[in-house]
This record gives C-alpha cells, structure tokens and sequence, in this order.
C-alpha cells in the first residue's frame, strides 16, 4: 500500500508517531517482513518488534494488517484516500 506524502504526515500526526515510527509503518505497507525491515532500516530485529509494538499500542490495533486497515479507515474520513500505486483490489 503506498500513501502520498500528505498522508503520511497526517497519520503521524493523527497517533503522533516518531518519524521511526513512520518509516516502520511504510514498510510493513509495503509488505516487508521483520527481519528486511530490520536490514533496511540497520536496525535490531528487536528493535523493529518494538517500534510495531509502539505503533500498535498508539492506534489500538493488533495487528500489521489492522494498521493498514485503520491507516485507511481514517484517511477515507478524512477525505484524503486514494489508491495510488496500489497493488490491491479497492474494496468497497
């Protein structure tokens, strides 16, 4: 799933996420498992598990998929959602 610049930068502010933070969550849009988001990112494997830990526990979701779903969610209320460069069907 990508997201424009404009949307990034509203979604941090919306949970107020560290820019790790962010770029965690860009990844895992991407569909990058744990241990690529750590090499990418030169980081701790650990480390990575603590920023999704973080990022989870501020939007009050469970789940890689439950991010991305509620990333959505509130960009749709906002009117700021499209599907640029999307690999996935739109769903209505």
């Amino acid at each position: 799933m990508v997201f424009t610049k404009r949307q990034w930068e509203y979604l941090r502010k919306c949970w107020h996420l560290t820019p790790r933070e962010i770029e965690v969550a860009k990844l895992v849009c991407k569909d990058i498992d744990n241990v690529r988001i750590a090499d990418k990112l030169n980081i701790a494997y650990n480390t990575v598990r603590t920023h999704l830990g973080n990022v989870f526990r501020k939007m009050g979701v469970n789940g890689k998929a439950s991010v991305i779903l509620e990333f959505i969610h509130v960009l749709k209320k906002a009117k700021i959602y499209t599907l640029q460069g999307s690999k996935f069907p739109r769903v209505k």
